[in-house]
């Protein structure tokens, strides 16, 4: 008889963040507003990006150039992007907010996708 432990994952939840869990050959990301976590490869992923979308030099002209832009610019939620290697990608939003954790998960996740 051969017995299969499952292992531990390693979770991040946070509020304003997708919910994380990494294991050792893959994992999951549950975006914000919505149940189901979606499964990724650490082979399938090309790139991790986290970003503020409002960094780009047009919305900074708009940003300058409007009252009502300026208030809710600050906190419009970052982007965090996974680009795969067949070209398609996933984008789910997280806090604009800081989160040490949450880097730390990232900075995690893209020494497994290089390795």
């Amino acid at each position: 008889m051969k017995i299969i432990m499952e292992e531990e994952p390693l979770i991040f939840e946070e509020k304003g963040f997708p919910s994380i869990r990494v294991f050792n050959n893959h994992f999951e990301i549950k975006a914000i507003d919505y149940w189901e976590y979606r499964v990724f490869e650490y082979s399938e992923i090309k790139e991790i990006i986290h970003y503020n979308p409002n960094d780009k030099w047009w919305n900074k002209l708009y940003i300058l150039t409007s009252l009502t832009a300026q208030i809710f610019s600050e906190n419009a939620p970052w982007i965090l992007k996974l680009i795969k290697n067949n070209g398609g990608d996933w984008t789910y939003k997280t806090s604009h907010k800081p989160n040490s954790d949450f880097r730390k998960i990232l900075n995690l996740l893209k020494t497994k996708i290089i390795n």
